[in-house]
């Protein structure tokens, strides 16, 4: 199932899109039919607990994670779920977009 549309990023050829493998318990950023970056969660009727962020190491630094976390908090948003924020780069990445919490039910 395909997820978030609203935010891509446009890397050397191609849009990221953002789709979620409730299997796998993952978000998965796609590019060129390719899953570049991951992000792992556990999920309940009430919470989603955001584990941990991996975007491949030859797709850094062209804002793989930043659609995945966008594309994550508009869902659990929109789903009205707590978060609760258990990667560490999602934490430092919310201490430097704090409007992205906005709306957002966060738990400790």
């Amino acid at each position: 199932m395909s997820i978030g549309t609203e935010d891509h990023v446009h890397g050397p050829d191609e849009t990221v899109a953002v789709r979620d493998n409730a299997v796998a318990g993952r978000y998965e950023a796609v590019r060129s039919g390719d899953v570049v970056g991951i992000m792992i969660y556990e999920r309940t009727r009430r919470r989603i607990e955001l584990i941990h962020t991996v975007t491949d190491p030859e797709h850094r630094g062209e804002g793989v994670a930043s659609v995945l976390v966008r594309t994550v908090l508009a869902e659990a948003r929109a789903a009205e779920l707590a978060v609760l924020v258990i990667c560490p780069f999602l934490e430092s990445w919310l201490q430097r977009h704090p409007e992205q919490t906005d709306g957002l039910v966060l738990e400790e």
